[in-house]
């Protein structure tokens, strides 16, 4: 896990305003899932999506009580698709050190 919730706040539309602990900010629309039925069908309520949607423990997702679950980083990568993450994202650039010569190559 990479990602961790700080706050989330739903929106009858199926959209959930979430700022994760290093600060960013997004809005996630769960609209897709929605539409899929079966597990998600009690989502497609907006009562029921606001009122009963909970962060869990340690931030790292959203919930309901049917245990229907998005993870702190899946909601991060939707909302920010173009932001790299864990094992694809670009490798730092390396640190250029000074090279050091010794008394007898100077």
């Amino acid at each position: 896990m990479l990602y961790e919730i700080r706050d989330a706040t739903p929106h009858p539309d199926h959209t959930v305003t979430i700022t994760w602990t290093d600060g960013k900010r997004g809005i996630v629309d769960l609209t897709p899932f929605i539409a899929r039925g079966e597990l998600f069908g009690a989502l497609k309520d907006p009562g029921y999506f606001v009122q009963e949607m909970t962060i869990l423990r340690g931030g790292i997702g959203l919930t309901w009580p049917n245990e229907v679950d998005f993870s702190a980083d899946g909601l991060r990568r939707d909302a920010f698709p173009d932001e790299p993450m864990g094992e694809t994202a670009e490798p730092p650039e390396p640190t250029k050190r000074p090279v050091l010569q010794s008394a007898s190559t100077r």
